[in-house]
């Protein structure tokens, strides 16, 4: 007697169930992806806190050895004056017109980025020149990248009294320096503490937003 078997038939996945799996498995690429970017940006607040503590610093140590501040007239006020070359050049000692012992009061790590336009997350320096400039933790572009630098704000009139730029109603006493950076959006609106613009703001007087 001649016994037939009927071949077993391995059952795939049918197009739907394909479709599932994929939705599910982008669905947790995404979470994956948007907790570590929490984690970097977070990382990266840490850096730009930093930053503009050493900025004070530098500022105080400045003014502790000349009895003066470094020349930045913007630093006045609001928003203040940007880390560029300028400002940074007599912060490192590049400057020997307003730091004539040539001291480097800032020190900090190199920016990534091989050009000024593409710099961020540290002193960029200059090819061929004594100038560097200062950009804060972020990869900025488009609108974002007109604000890559940190901002400094200078008790410029000695009287050991600031204004805060984002709420005029609460002055700083006994400072001589304060900075901030207008975090990874690159953007910021001066005079309202609470602005959507300023939520991921950096401060170096104030706790986290």
């Amino acid at each position: 007697m001649k016994i037939s078997s009927t071949p077993h038939r391995t059952q795939g996945f049918t197009l739907i169930e394909l479709l599932v799996v994929i939705a599910i498995i982008a669905i947790l690429a995404a979470m994956g992806f948007s907790a570590g970017g929490a984690v970097m940006n977070t990382a990266k607040k840490t850096v730009a806190t930093n930053d503009c503590t050493n900025l004070v610093q530098a500022v105080q140590a400045f003014y502790d050895d000349y009895n003066y501040l470094p020349d930045a007239p913007e630093a006045g006020t609001a928003p203040g004056t940007p880390t560029t070359a300028p400002l940074m050049n007599q912060l490192v000692g590049f400057d020997s017109e307003n730091n004539p012992k040539e001291v480097r009061y800032f020190q900090g790590k190199d920016a990534k980025g091989k050009t000024q336009t593409g710099a961020y997350g540290g002193l960029f320096y200059a090819e061929g020149a004594r100038s560097v400039e200062l950009f804060d933790a972020w990869k900025k572009s488009g609108n974002a990248a007109s604000n890559r630098h940190y901002f400094l704000v200078m008790d410029i009139d000695l009287d050991e009294e600031l204004v805060d730029p984002f709420d005029a109603a609460k002055p700083l006493f006994g400072r001589r320096a304060i900075a901030w950076s207008s975090g990874r959006d690159g953007q910021y609106t001066t005079g309202q503490a609470r602005a959507t613009k300023n939520r991921d703001n950096v401060y170096s007087w104030r706790g986290k937003n």
